[in-house]
């Protein structure tokens, strides 16, 4: 059964104003859903604005049952492991993270049919080639003013990428990973219509490019699991092809493409790689030193000196976390808090399998799309800390909530043509 929650009705609600509540929450969520994209600070006052209709509509609150399970799980452990932190205050940052976690259950909550849900994934694909254009506007001016200035523009270039409306090219290439893999899901499996596939595979080409510029390594390589993912699932005999076409890609790629291809598999290519293995090591230290609770949250940056091996320097690079999601949880929160989290995503590996099995090419879209996402979100995790990116997860959980929320819908509506009496499926997560 799902868990629920219903607000005491103290005042009836007339019936038209619970109804346009209840659109103005699918409205607003949407709204935020793409406003993510280009402002963190809008898209979080518009989900605090649809949390408030929602709750006014008295419109009870459903959550997945084993989701929210596994999430209230690795949120219970983060706030063991915060209370007994050496320096509680430290980690209290920590907290607001519950808050992006509110924007699943507005998301889950907020459709009330079928279409708004699509045209919201519509409008992610939208806005994601928007944001791409945008970043790619900068690269051509970056380019044009490094290479007019006769800099060497692979060296000038990489201290500071791309960023898009994001203020970190991480976090950019984080977000056009997760709109690429859902516009390709779209071109895929999405709709009979031309026209709608077309807007996909455009979008998803704008996105690509964007996401090259971005020069993110670690989310290309999120990007290309997912990307294979996607083609195993539609046609798994043209995985053969992808190969060939990236090689093919980088041999007419331009040097400065090249080298930053190269440079994911020599260590010593740049200080990133250099500090990424002093990291590792350090991270080790610290999970061995504290299995269970960690070092508490917030506290990898202060505690990095006296965990690091004193054989190995310090390259230039940013100290501040592990970069690399697995690493982070288990040091800061301690090896179960890192057991939690994968039971999250397997959660929602499981749910979005079964939903890619649904007879609506729209469904199959958003199951396809919420496992390729999920793939690239874990592999490009390896390489740095997304879990602690908000604008990164925003997006990632609006995208997630639209695959659950249709489930819901579509369980409804079966329920609702076998009638009355028929019995009460065991799981909204269950297509």
């Amino acid at each position: 059964m799902p868990l629920s929650t219903t607000i005491p009705e103290r005042i009836p609600h007339p019936l038209w104003f619970s109804r346009r509540l209840e659109f103005a929450t699918a409205v607003l969520a949407g709204l935020a859903t793409l406003a993510v994209l280009f402002s963190v600070a809008v898209a979080q006052i518009l989900l605090g604005v649809a949390l408030a209709a929602l709750l006014l509509s008295r419109k009870p609150i459903q959550v997945p049952a084993r989701l929210s399970l596994a999430v209230l799980a690795f949120f219970g452990w983060t706030l063991l492991s915060l209370a007994l932190s050496p320096d509680v205050w430290q980690g209290i940052p920590q907290l607001r993270k519950i808050f992006v976690f509110l924007g699943f259950v507005v998301a889950y909550n907020a459709y009330t049919e079928r279409r708004q849900i699509w045209k919201t994934v519509q409008g992610m694909v939208l806005a994601g080639a928007a944001a791409a254009l945008y970043g790619l506007a900068q690269f051509a001016a970056a380019y044009w003013r490094i290479t007019g200035e006769g800099l060497p523009f692979y060296e000038n270039y990489v201290v500071h990428q791309i960023t898009g409306f994001m203020s970190h090219w991480l976090t950019f290439g984080g977000q056009l990973m997760t709109v690429l893999l859902l516009a390709v899901a779209t071109g895929l499996f999405g709709s009979r219509s031309p026209k709608i596939r077309k807007m996909a595979w455009l979008a998803a080409a704008a996105t690509a490019l964007g996401l090259v510029a971005a020069f993110t390594r670690g989310v290309w390589l999120g990007a290309l699991a997912g990307v294979v993912y996607l083609i195993g699932r539609f046609k798994p005999r043209s995985l053969w092809a992808l190969p060939l076409t990236v090689l093919l890609i980088y041999f007419v790629s331009p040097g400065w493409l090249q080298r930053r291809t190269l440079s994911m598999v020599e260590a010593d290519a740049d200080s990133s790689n250099q500090a990424r293995v002093v990291m590792f090591w350090t991270g080790l230290n610290m999970i061995a030193a504290n299995p269970l609770l960690g070092v508490g949250p917030e506290r990898v940056d202060d505690e990095f000196v006296r965990y690091k091996p004193a054989e190995m320097p310090s390259p230039p690079g940013w100290y501040g976390h592990l970069h690399n999601n697995y690493l982070q949880l288990a040091a800061e929160r301690g090896i179960p808090a890192l057991m939690l989290w994968l039971w999250v995503l397997f959660e929602v590996l499981r749910s979005s399998r079964l939903l890619a099995h649904s007879p609506a090419p729209e469904g199959t879209t958003l199951g396809h799309a919420g496992v390729a996402a999920t793939i690239g979100l874990m592999v490009a995790g390896l390489f740095e800390f997304n879990l602690g990116d908000s604008e990164v997860m925003m997006l990632y959980l609006f995208l997630i909530a639209t695959g659950y929320a249709w489930t819901r819908l579509d369980s409804a509506a079966r329920r609702q043509m076998e009638g009355p009496h028929s019995p009460m499926p065991a799981s909204p997560e269950t297509p």
